[in-house]
């Protein structure tokens, strides 16, 4: 025998946007909080906090591009740094 569902399933990308939004209006809640006020299970928006933290922490020293080159789209990874550096060089007055 089967439990009914009570809500529907929800994927990671939907509960990772979903998390977004209800910390732009309460920007202090905790994962219980998190779950009731978006009708996700805790479970997910638990991972899904986890996930978000992890792409805060590896694009705090780098940047996402992406450009067309031909019929294709190339992804690439920069460091903030060099970029930070580079546009300083041509800011700089003698």
């Amino acid at each position: 025998m089967q439990l009914p569902l009570t809500t529907p399933r929800v994927d990671l990308a939907q509960a990772m946007t979903a998390v977004l939004q209800v910390l732009k209006e309460a920007p202090s809640m905790s994962i219980a909080g998190i779950s009731k006020a978006t009708g996700i299970d805790r479970r997910t928006v638990g991972k899904a906090v986890d996930l978000i933290l992890k792409v805060q922490r590896s694009l705090a020293t780098q940047r996402i591009e992406k450009e067309k080159v031909g019929k294709a789209w190339v992804i690439s990874l920069r460091r903030r740094t060099s970029n930070l550096i580079d546009s300083a060089k041509g800011k700089i007055k003698r």
